[in-house]
């Protein structure tokens, strides 16, 4: 028989895996039914386009071919005799473009399977080997979200390490809206847009005892008191301790069952590290009693990389001493502290000292940066955060995998609908404007750039010597916002412009973007720049609902 040639042999290689790979999916297809699970096949908005997908439970399966990719130690992936040095550096490359696929999928959240071509000789043990994947994966989540049958409400299911299930039904407010393409992003915003306080503290049992300490208008306590609904639990926050009146009335406005101390932290809690509690100390917890939870972001300006005048050496930054002292005196079953990233290299060695402190009282401790887009907060808000357990060695790497959304979500996803919103009061309007300045907002719109020209800009930015490329700009639609901060009602201070109108944002817009939803009430702070501040300053409560489930749903959670 004559030798065949090379491309005829590619042609009669490539129709067996085609063949050999249709195979396998209808296998697949058919096991995957009898688990009575819900998937899409060749899912082409994921990196690799899976061959089976859940976007909503994370999951994805790839079905391969032995030979096309190249499954070590098979005897179906023999490489061919004739042009071997094509074949081999083909399917190098398929093999290398497999695990590029597998590690996109890994860091959006997905847990990944591969079926091999040669495991539908024993299509009983292939059944077990899904089984078992599945299983893990969903021990490996803390959340999954689904449409109910009607499509008019969306589902979030969380599971406990005990096995335990808590289900929460929001209605589905998603309107044709295509920033919206999964359930949980469609349970997030109609979460978002929700108008109606939640019921909250009816519940059995002893309530979970929350101190947030710096706590701003109450971003942090927000999400805590959503874990505590979402598990069934009640809360009482023995203690809110902020120095701004305005931010602890919004605070007493929202979140009524709170202790509020308009207070400085350093005035309560006074004691050296390493000594018995002051008379001062010991009054403030005779007040408060036994607490589960501290929640705590202490001031960052004094941190902050934008602070020209301190760099870094602010006693502000000797606050966060304060935090762990707190923790020494009253020791909390669990700790939260957030703050910018360069509290790292602060010079008085704050985290550095509060690490040492929280260990020698028997805390396992965890610090790392987390980005809050992984979290689904519509900005790119990177913070660095402490963790703190006395029984469970909680990891934040862990607690963010287990929350990670699948996409970020955008500036589109989080504000469109507000666009053309009007109202009567700030919180619905933008600031006014210079001539000068909304010429150059103007110009940002009609060019349909996000980027102003160093022309434009003042006479300090024009030499084009700066790292401000950020100031002036307009936001992107399509992607997620910047860091909100007390700026936002200037383009002078960031890229606050509006994506598609020459205006900044308004205050909702950017309380939106901080994961405020629509129920939280603003209503009774009437100048713009203290609702500016309050918004920027606060924690978005996606950080602490995801950290506190942990607290309360892990198998040393807090008891009741």
């Amino acid at each position: 028989m004559a030798k065949l040639h090379t491309s005829e042999q590619r042609s009669r290689i490539m129709a067996s895996v085609r063949q050999s790979g249709t195979s396998l999916e209808k296998a697949l297809e058919r096991i995957l039914d009898n688990l009575g699970l819900r998937y899409d096949t060749n899912v082409r908005g994921l990196p690799g386009s899976p061959d089976f997908a859940n976007r909503d439970e994370r999951w994805a399966v790839f079905a391969h071919g032995c030979f096309w990719h190249a499954h070590t130690g098979c005897r179906l992936a023999t490489t061919p005799k004739s042009n071997k040095s094509f074949w081999q550096n083909k399917l190098r490359r398929n093999r290398k473009r497999d695990e590029e696929k597998e590690r996109s999928l890994r860091n959006r959240g997905f847990s990944v399977l591969t079926v091999w071509q040669c495991e539908l000789e024993d299509e009983s043990s292939l059944k077990k080997r899904i089984g078992s994947f599945l299983k893990k994966h969903e021990l490996s989540r803390r959340e999954s979200h689904r449409y109910t049958k009607s499509k008019l409400s969306v589902e979030r299911r969380l599971l406990s390490d005990n096995g335990e299930v808590h289900t929460t039904i929001v209605r589905n407010r998603v309107t044709g809206r295509k920033s919206v393409t999964s359930a949980h992003e469609a349970f997030d915003y109609s979460y978002l847009r929700s108008k109606s306080r939640p019921i909250w503290n009816r519940y059995d049992g002893a309530p979970v005892r929350i101190v947030d300490m710096f706590c701003g208008c109450g971003g942090l306590s927000l999400g805590a008191v959503e874990a505590c609904r979402v598990v069934g639990r009640n809360w009482y926050i023995v203690a809110a301790i902020d120095t701004e009146s305005d931010c602890l009335e919004v605070f007493e406005r929202n979140l009524p069952s709170v202790r509020t101390y308009n207070r400085d932290v350093a005035e309560l809690v006074n004691g050296k590290t390493g000594l018995d509690p002051t008379l001062e100390e010991r009054g403030f917890l005779d007040e408060i009693g036994g607490v589960d939870i501290l929640l705590a972001g202490p001031p960052c300006q004094g941190y902050s990389d934008l602070n020209n005048l301190t760099r870094r050496n602010d006693e502000r930054n000797l606050l966060y001493e304060r935090v762990a002292r707190f923790v020494e005196i009253a020791k909390p079953k669990n700790v939260l502290i957030e703050n910018v990233p360069a509290v790292r290299h602060g010079k008085e060695n704050a985290l550095q000292t509060a690490v040492s402190t929280l260990e020698k009282c028997g805390y396992y401790v965890d610090t790392g940066i987390v980005d809050f887009a992984d979290l689904g907060v519509p900005q790119r808000r990177k913070r660095h955060l402490l963790l703190a357990s006395r029984k469970k060695d909680n990891r934040i790497d862990t607690v963010v995998g287990k929350f990670r959304v699948d996409r970020p979500r955008t500036v589109r996803w989080a504000i469109e609908d507000l666009r053309h919103k009007k109202g009567s009061g700030v919180f619905d309007s933008s600031s006014k404007h210079s001539e000068e300045n909304l010429k150059r907002m103007k110009y940002l719109v009609n060019k349909g750039v996000y980027r102003l020209p160093d022309r434009m800009r003042p006479d300090c930015h024009k030499d084009g010597n700066h790292t401000y490329a950020s100031v002036y700009g307009r936001l992107n639609w399509d992607e997620p916002a910047q860091t909100i901060t007390g700026g936002f009602i200037s383009p002078g201070q960031g890229r606050f412009v509006h994506p598609s109108l020459p205006r900044t944002l308004t205050p909702h817009e950017a309380a939106r973007l901080q994961f405020f939803p629509d129920f939280f009430d603003f209503s009774n702070v009437e100048k713009r720049t203290a609702l500016a501040e309050m918004i920027g300053n606060a924690v978005p409560m996606k950080l602490s609902y995801a950290f506190c489930v942990e607290f309360l749903t892990g198998p040393s959670g807090i008891k009741q």
